[in-house]
């Protein structure tokens, strides 16, 4: 009998062992922040500031998700910046821009707490050490308020990062996060985690702060959230599949958002902003689509050009340079296949699948209105451009990408995620992309909007999250 006990334990000793295998056992934090963008790395650093023990899981092997790889712009008013140049400008009046641009159809107290607080988190970034030039305009309006850094995204998140590192956060690199823990009574406690070696490790928090970006590189919920924008073509970090929204909605967060996207416009295969091949696309001549017509003022704001991109035959155009607008970046796009080049405009339309007799009639029509000085058809400025009469013809193809998403969890003011009765997730919350379905609409309204957003609230989720972790 002893020796069946004995056999008995040492058997259950054994499956337990096994049922543990891989597992590196778990760890506790005030704060867990899921995620390590611009959002992510804000959060990070507020709740720490505010006395909580923090962690950050990224499951890439570098911080900064498409922060990272941005413009380095960030929108606002009010900053130190503005006032010492003597920008005249509101925060009402930057919460009306935005608003107009979507139609008012966004959650206007959104907009308005980012406004108001959008100067105060360009000074704060300034602050950790993140340089600006001047204020520039951005999107459709006149006013200077586009802050930008010299080296782009580089700019933000590296100053960050190392502020992040002074307050002692542990940022857990190539760590995934998996599911949300719960206490079985609706609470947020922690997040379970896969290493890179296969390993999962818990971790456990009183707070939880998703900060996972949009889904841009999940065909599926693309497919199911922006239906109407879903293309490969994409300049986001390669992380971002929507893994915080899945977690959340597991545990009952709801969803908001109107299907729009951050829409942008780029060389098939070209996911690099400072790619040579990839830079032709601002070159301000003409575009046509598959049937060899114009379709948009090509000097557009990137947001309103890609809107009409992506009514085009297979989201597709090309841009129609001659020997007057040669670029050499032009021959290594032939020598890829994203761009095509001929004698003629009969032969260069018979390369590229363009229609050659409305192609034809488009560039006559284009250099009569270039030759009059005036665009009766889209208003665009001609002024200093050549006609397109100069052999060798190139066409080079451009479709339709995106910078990012526009649908993601409902929060509140406060950053907390909420449930489909409008009630909060005990533990949980959310900022930055995973959750700015309530803030944007179809159309992105200017450069820099994503980022001040998302420092935003990442900093006031980083605040609600430590208040909450520390009171219990």
């Amino acid at each position: 009998m002893r020796i069946t006990t004995r056999l008995a334990a040492l058997a259950a000793a054994v499956a337990l062992a096994a049922a543990l295998a891989g597992c590196a056992g778990g760890k506790t934090y005030d704060v867990v922040v899921v995620g390590s963008g611009g959002a992510g790395i804000a959060a990070a650093i507020e709740a720490a500031e505010a006395g909580a023990k923090v962690a950050v899981l990224e499951k890439l092997p570098m911080v900064g998700g498409s922060t990272l790889l941005s413009g380095g712009y960030v929108y606002g008013t009010g900053s130190a910046m503005q006032k010492k140049l003597g920008i005249q400008d509101s925060p009402d009046a930057l919460a009306q821009y935005w608003s107009d641009r979507a139609g008012g159809q966004v959650d206007q107290a959104q907009l308005k707490l980012v406004a108001e607080k959008s100067g105060e988190t360009i000074d704060w970034l300034v602050g950790m050490g993140v340089k600006f030039n001047n204020p520039v305009a951005a999107g459709t309006s006149p006013v200077l308020r586009s802050h930008q850094t010299s080296n782009g995204g580089v700019g933000i998140i590296n100053p960050m990062k190392a502020y992040a590192d002074s307050r002692k956060v542990e940022f857990f690199m190539e760590t995934s996060a998996t599911k949300l823990l719960t206490n079985g009574k609706g609470a947020v406690t922690g997040v379970a985690a896969k290493t890179k070696d296969g390993k999962t490790i818990e971790f456990h928090a009183k707070s939880v702060v998703l900060a996972t970006g949009g889904f841009d590189r999940s065909p599926d919920l693309e497919a199911k959230l922006t239906p109407d924008y879903q293309t490969p073509n994409t300049f986001v970090a390669v992380g971002n599949k929507g893994d915080g929204l899945l977690m959340a909605q597991a545990v009952g967060a709801a969803l908001e958002g109107h299907g729009g996207v951050i829409g942008f416009r780029g060389v098939p295969g070209v996911t690099a902003l400072d790619n040579p091949v990839g830079g032709l696309i601002w070159v301000p001549s003409l575009y046509v689509n598959k049937e060899g017509k114009r379709f948009v003022n090509e000097s557009a704001d990137y947001p309103v050009f890609h809107q009409e991109l992506n009514k085009q035959t297979e989201k597709t155009s090309f841009l129609i340079f001659d020997a007057a607008t040669y670029q050499p970046a032009l021959d290594k796009a032939v020598a890829d296949g994203k761009a095509y080049t001929a004698d003629s405009l009969v032969a260069l339309a018979s390369a590229a699948g363009i229609d050659a007799k409305n192609l034809a009639a488009t560039v006559a029509e284009y250099n009569a209105m270039i030759r009059k000085g005036k665009d009766t058809q889209f208003g665009k400025s001609l002024k200093g451009l050549p006609p397109v009469a100069k052999p060798k013809f190139y066409a080079l193809q451009v479709v339709a990408a995106t910078l990012g998403t526009m649908t993601g969890l409902k929060i509140d003011l406060d950053t907390h995620v909420l449930d489909a009765k409008g009630q909060p997730i005990p533990g949980l919350y959310a900022a930055g992309e995973v959750a700015n379905g309530g803030f944007f609409n179809q159309v992105y309204p200017a450069s820099g909007t994503s980022i001040q957003m998302s420092v935003t609230f990442g900093r006031i989720a980083g605040k609600t999250a430590a208040a909450a972790a520390l009171k219990k």
